[in-house]
């Protein structure tokens, strides 16, 4: 499911330089893996607006405005 080619030991390398907790981590991997976040909210059990809430801090923390430059953020550094 992974389009842009990114291992989770790079993604990781990369995304704790933002201090995200371990949720986060968890969540933003899948969504740079491609996920939507219906998907995701099923994979975890929690309703979509959770996903979005926790996708708001996510790009927060990150510095970048939304999923594109946030998936950018580990092509960048591949």
């Amino acid at each position: 499911m992974n389009d842009f080619g990114i291992d989770k030991d790079s993604y990781l390398k990369t995304a704790q330089k933002f201090g995200l907790t371990k949720r986060e981590l968890e969540l933003g991997f899948l969504k740079v893996s491609g996920f939507s976040n219906r998907r995701i909210a099923y994979m975890f059990g929690i309703s979509e607006q959770t996903v979005k809430n926790h996708f708001t801090h996510i790009y927060e923390k990150a510095w970048v405005p939304g999923r594109k430059e946030f998936q950018e953020l580990f092509i960048q550094n591949e």
